[in-house]
């Protein structure tokens, strides 16, 4: 499925848990606003409402957290900087090529002074900008001496 159809596919089910969730909060509205209890129902239907929309905050935020896996090789000196050729770092989508930076420098902070003078390639793709990031592609990093 792609990025694009999944994303709909995300808002969709979230304005539907979002209308279940309002929909259920008038519903106990309303019939504990028709019981004979008084401040003890209408408390009950405050914890339910609130029960209610935790469960909405938290399938929102189960869905928002999605991430993918960016394949990431190392050229020349950013390879003995890293003491990797390869690694996989997984980044919250959506991703661009500067989350992935950040994300680099955070895992290895020898790359920070050498970052700007790097060539990346963006699933075979000379980078320019900052594009984005789809799971499972692969970023390329190596220094303009070295071959760009």
């Amino acid at each position: 499925m792609d990025q694009g159809r999944r994303k709909f596919l995300m808002k969709a089910l979230l304005g539907s848990v979002g209308l279940l969730a309002f929909a259920a909060g008038a519903f106990t509205l309303t019939s504990t606003s028709a019981s004979d209890d008084g401040e003890a129902s209408q408390s009950s239907s405050a914890n339910s409402l609130a029960t209610v929309f935790a469960g909405t905050q938290a399938v929102s935020q189960s869905l928002g957290s999605a991430e993918i896996s960016v394949r990431v090789v190392y050229f020349g000196m950013p390879a003995i900087v890293t003491g990797s050729k390869k690694e996989t770092v997984s980044l919250p989508s959506p991703a661009y090529l500067s989350d992935l930076k950040s994300a680099l420098v955070k895992l290895h902070p020898g790359l920070k002074d050498m970052l700007p003078a790097m060539l990346f390639l963006v699933d075979g793709v000379t980078a320019t900008g900052n594009p984005r990031l789809e799971n499972n592609w692969e970023v390329d990093i190596l220094a303009l001496t070295a071959g760009g």
